[in-house]
């Protein structure tokens, strides 16, 4: 290290002792002058300007200055300076960027003082001129050539212009807060002014007193209104009348008329400027990937053309395309005897499925009849042996498809498919979603990976979620997240029918919104509304439908098919999952009404022409290998879905943590009508407890066909019932006794 510091003090002193020489200037001068020269030729001025005259000037400065520091001993020139210099200098060649010099002399200018480049710098892109400019031209272009002098104030006192900066900040927030408070004060005035008309309107009553001299007491039915002096007698009708803008006033719904019912609902959909985080995603885990092993392709291609060969059957492999799980090959029949009259027929190629899955060694071979797109070529889906794990932060980071999630109204990233695109679709346009699978095909995961897209880059003001878990440990964890419509993720059955009923009253009233806005759909209404009021889009996901559909079928699916054909254009979607995709499950209604489905493993063909009207499902390798029939497309398409862990579930929910703070709307529901006699908590015990006086005898199986509901709701009505003392005890197979009323 002392070598290395000897050499450069050696090299510093030998350059200071050249400075210091007197030919040092003559030096200098004759390399401005060099510089100088490009200026004389006409190409350098067109596009650099008078920039090597600038150059020159810099130089010859720079270094007489730098000159006269050594010799004075003094440290004139620092990098402060250097750096302000050269500031100065990109403003001037702004500024020059400005000026247009015309001459007819040799020495002319065809564009600006800087050429064709300063003058972009200067006025790109409007590219305007000293005769047509206008004045935002001109604060453009002061802008442009002020900032460069900015950027010196803040070399030379940072601190200074970091405080002036904040403040500056502080005084616009100020600003603005105060701005909202006066707006919002001016919309509620305007509001209760308008109330105040509507009352007085329809019960004829004129005040001829202030508003300040009223006072409000309160009544058991109507609200009453005393005058401090004077007060007028024979006030027997309803009036509603406020005296501070901020207090609530409880309104009868009787006195209210369907228009102010519509108001009022309509004010749960003002828009309010949260501030919501931005979810990072770059700290979720990512899986090592493994190489296309090509050699494994050519083997495979080999058993197929001799397999196929063996039994009579003239084919041949045209092309192929491999994805993360599974891979497509694709397979051209021939003609049969070799005469290119009569081709060989794919029935003949299908019946080979047992003698190709037991020549790869794997069972889950797959047909694919007709490739899209394609003429003449039939798909053979093998599993690859060494499948890739298609990561949750590899498809939302992938930069083909990014741009979707704030494109779609309900983003969901479902894997990728056969070529190893990423796939990502809107729930929006399906409009709802059935999934089936087996236990552990991947189907939870893939509702995770739904859920956990739409809260990584949607907020609560964009979209609500209705989470129904049964089974009380798959999406248990998200009862956290702000998003969620109801307190907290459903895992009672019968609470679940009061939240889907809760759900319906919801569409309903948006429909009548929506009518009264003159419009069809929730696009239309938030287009309209012009970012004054927004509509939220609910997200209503049962990850196990059979559950449901076994202690309350009639009921849950009479609610679930009311959503599925209304809830479009209200903005309500559905995504419904089961890993028992029998009839009495997915019945013809629910697979009416949820045209786009997604089907993993399943056990039998019979369960794969239930959820997807084909089989195939039946072929799936598991671990979110799926088949997806999209509502605008015959042909389905095999996609890996996503995987995700649930650390990484608890990373995303985590940001979410403190957003509580904000008052979010949740779905109201009915209160149910406790029946005193008997003290029962059921809201169709009445209904139970009147079947009782129709007969002398009731049975479980008779209030399971009367009311509409499941065997254990039943069960649980005749036991209130004997508890109670209205029917007596049970005996197998025989109706109980009626014992009174």
């Amino acid at each position: 290290m002392k070598i290395t510091d000897s050499n450069n003090s050696s090299i510093l002193t030998k350059i200071e002792e050249q400075i210091s020489n007197k030919n040092f200037l003559l030096i200098l001068f004759v390399i401005s002058i060099i510089l100088f020269i490009p200026l004389l030729f006409m190409e350098v001025r067109i596009k650099l300007g008078i920039l090597p005259l600038n150059i020159a000037t810099s130089i010859l400065l720079i270094g007489t200055l730098y000159k006269f520091s050594i010799n004075k001993s003094k440290k004139i020139i620092t990098k402060k300076l250097l750096v302000s210099f050269v500031l100065i200098n990109f403003s001037i060649f702004i500024l020059l960027g400005t000026i247009s010099y015309n001459s007819s002399a040799n020495f002319s200018f065809d564009y600006s003082l800087s050429g064709i480049i300063g003058e972009k710098i200067a006025k790109a892109p409007s590219n305007w001129s000293l005769y047509n400019a206008s004045l935002i031209n001109y604060v453009d272009v002061t802008i442009r050539i002020i900032t460069p002098l900015l950027f010196i104030l803040i070399i030379y006192n940072p601190k200074k212009i970091l405080e002036l900066f904040i403040n500056s900040l502080k005084v616009f927030v100020l600003i603005n807060k105060f701005t909202l408070n006066r707006l919002r004060d001016l919309m509620k005035k305007k509001k209760l002014k308008k109330n105040e008309n509507i009352a007085s309107s329809d019960k004829g009553i004129i005040l001829d007193k202030p508003i300040d001299h009223i006072e409000i007491t309160e009544a058991k039915d109507l609200t009453s209104i005393t005058y401090n002096e004077n007060s007028k007698q024979n006030l027997e009708k309803e009036i509603i009348n406020i005296n501070n803008i901020d207090r609530e006033i409880p309104i009868k719904k009787e006195i209210l008329e369907e228009n102010d019912l519509v108001e009022t609902e309509l004010l749960r959909y003002l828009t309010k400027n949260n501030k919501w985080p931005k979810i990072k995603t770059n700290h979720l885990s990512i899986s090592p990937k493994k190489d296309l092993n090509k050699s494994e392709i050519n083997d495979t291609i080999q058993i197929i053309k001799n397999t196929l060969s063996a039994h009579g059957v003239d084919t041949s492999i045209e092309n192929y395309i491999s994805g993360p799980s599974v891979t497509m090959y694709q397979l051209k029949p021939g003609w049969v005897d070799g005469e290119e009259t009569k081709r060989v027929k794919v029935d003949q190629i299908l019946r080979r499925e047992k003698d190709l899955a037991l020549a790869l060694g794997s069972p889950n071979i797959r047909f694919e009849p007709v490739v899209d797109g394609i003429q003449d070529i039939m798909g053979i889906e093998i599993p690859n042996i060494s499948p890739n794990i298609v990561d949750f932060r590899e498809v939302i980071e992938d930069k083909k498809t990014d741009h979707l999630f704030d494109l779609f109204s309900l983003p969901a990233p479902m894997g990728k498919g056969m070529n190893g695109e990423t796939i990502v679709v809107d729930i929006a346009k399906m409009p709802h979603l059935l999934v089936a699978g087996s236990t552990g095909s991947g189907k939870s995961v893939f509702i995770n990976s739904i859920i956990s897209g739409l809260i990584s880059h949607k907020s609560p003001s964009e979209v609500r979620m209705i989470l129904i878990d049964p089974k009380r440990v798959e999406l248990t964890p998200y009862s956290s997240i702000p998003h969620l419509y109801t307190d907290e993720v459903i895992v009672d059955t019968e609470k679940a029918a009061k939240v889907l009923a809760g759900t319906v009253n919801e569409m309903m009233n948006r429909f009548k919104i929506m009518e009264k806005a003159g419009v069809k759909n929730i696009t239309e209404f938030n287009n309209k509304m012009n970012n004054s009021h927004k509509m939220w889009n609910i997200l209503v996901v049962i990850d196990e439908l059979a559950d449901l559909m076994l202690q309350a079928g009639n009921e849950i699916e009479r609610l679930i098919v009311r959503l599925a054909q209304l809830g479009r254009a209200t903005g309500i979607h559905l995504v419904v999952a089961t890993q028992r995709p029998s009839v009495d499950v997915v019945t013809g209604l629910i697979k009416a009404n949820f045209p786009s489905r997604v089907s993993f493993a399943v056990m039998s063909q019979i369960d794969s022409r239930t959820v997807l009207d084909s089989i195939g499902a039946e072929k799936l390798i598991g671990k979110g290998d799926m088949l997806f029939s999209p509502i605008d497309s015959p042909q389905m398409k095999r996609i890996q879905g996503v995987f995700l862990n649930e650390q990484d579930i608890s990373m995303i929910i985590n940001q979410w943590s403190g957003i509580n703070d904000y008052e979010l709307e949740t779905l109201s529901l009915e209160e149910e009508k406790h029946i005193n006699n008997g003290a029962s908590g059921d809201s169709l015990y009445s209904q139970a407890l009147e079947l009782t006086t129709q007969s002398n005898t009731l049975s479980t199986s008779l209030l399971q066909r009367r009311l509409r509901i499941g065997y254990p709701r039943a069960a649980r009505l005749m036991d209130e019932l004997e508890e109670n003392g209205i029917v007596g005890n049970g005996e197998p197979g025989k109706p109980r006794k009626v014992l009174k009323y």
